[in-house]
């Protein structure tokens, strides 16, 4: 009954009591973990398991697969039925707390810092309709120009910058305006695409962060704007920006400012999006008549994205959104999935400090 019998129990009991502390305390968080510990924790990965030039995750399941034939193997050694009925809890235990444990130490517990949005001090308030309009026409205007300077046969979009080229480039920017905050800009995450194609989009997911591994992973087969932005988001979460909404800003705000005038559209398209869906749950007839004069360059490129993103259909959308639900309101994000609608009321808020 020692400690290395129980030490994964052990570990995910201490990480939880390390999780309710921190929890309490979002400036001390933000001091030990997020500020100290995290970036050690980042440096070990970038230097290890990134430099992989695949994803480490393939890596980490073939472990889980040579852990399993050792437990059916010591499963074996066991004669009687009780020992092998005390065997299996104890394995349980053990391997939740070592997730629970490996989680919240290797990024989790930058959950519990101090929110993005209050370190820049802004203020975000969800858009009456009238200032929403607003905000869209300007949002728009931006596109049409973007749109026109990306190419001029503006019945086709030009190439996407290289996948590799997009990566560097973002996390350097990124990283820029992190060290200039002074928050969280320490490491050089990196986002790989995750093979076979489709996926993760068969799971309902466009990309994600792996805390295990230290990478984050996207969808090979998005449209590349869509991929230019996941890019961008996953980034901010490998920098420890866990809130859904904050990594959509984080990643709008470097976009909207890249030297690639194809990233900048991506940004652009994306606020354009989630702007025209906030649109719709706050005045359906409002939304129709503004869809109706949005302009048909405008128009073409949301209905390629679309069909781009309806050509591979997830086992169960529902359970996709209810699962990833659960995760983040049990990290303690209030708004669970609709953290990632916040994106416009942020965006509104920067602007108004830079005014």
């Amino acid at each position: 009954m020692g400690f290395s019998r129980w030490a994964g129990g052990c570990l995910g009991l201490f990480a939880i009591l390390l999780r309710v502390l921190a929890a309490q305390s979002p400036q001390l968080t933000e001091k030990w973990y997020s500020a100290t510990l995290y970036p050690i924790v980042r440096g070990l990965l970038d230097h290890t398991l990134v430099l992989l030039p695949f994803p480490a995750f393939y890596l980490l399941l073939l472990f889980l697969l040579f852990l399993g034939y050792r437990l059916i193997r010591s499963l074996k050694l066991y004669t009687s039925k009780k020992q092998k009925l005390l065997f299996f809890p104890r394995v349980l235990i053990n391997f939740s707390g070592w997730i629970i444990f490996l989680f919240l130490i290797l990024w989790g517990l930058n959950y519990y810092r101090v929110p993005l949005y209050q370190h820049l001090n802004l203020n975000p308030e969800p858009l009456p309709l009238a200032l929403l309009v607003e905000e869209m026409e300007a949002t728009q205007k931006s596109l049409v120009s973007l749109r026109k300077g990306l190419q001029a046969d503006t019945t086709a979009l030009p190439d996407a910058p290289e996948f590799s080229f997009q990566n560097s480039l973002v996390r350097d920017e990124m990283k820029g305006f992190l060290k200039k905050w002074n928050h969280s800009w320490k490491g050089a995450p990196v986002v790989k695409q995750f093979h076979p194609n489709g996926s993760l989009r068969k799971l309902g997911i466009f990309g994600i962060y792996f805390p295990f591994t230290g990478e984050a992973y996207l969808d090979p087969s998005l449209h590349p704007l869509e991929k230019s932005f996941t890019m961008a988001h996953e980034l901010a979460h490998g920098f420890g920006i866990t809130n859904e909404g904050e990594a959509n800003f984080m990643a709008w705000l470097i976009c909207s400012k890249s030297k690639q005038p194809f990233i900048r559209y991506s940004a652009t398209m994306k606020l354009f999006r989630y702007q025209l869906n906030d649109l719709y749950r706050m005045d359906e007839g409002d939304y129709s008549h503004f869809v109706a004069n949005i302009p048909e360059l405008i128009k073409r490129d949301i209905r390629e994205i679309q069909a781009s993103n309806n050509a591979i259909k997830p086992y169960s959308i529902e359970l996709s959104r209810k699962s990833n639900d659960l995760y983040l309101k049990s990290q303690g994000v209030k708004e669970g999935v609709k953290s990632y609608a916040q994106l416009p009321m942020l965006v509104h808020a920067w602007k108004a400090k830079k005014d």
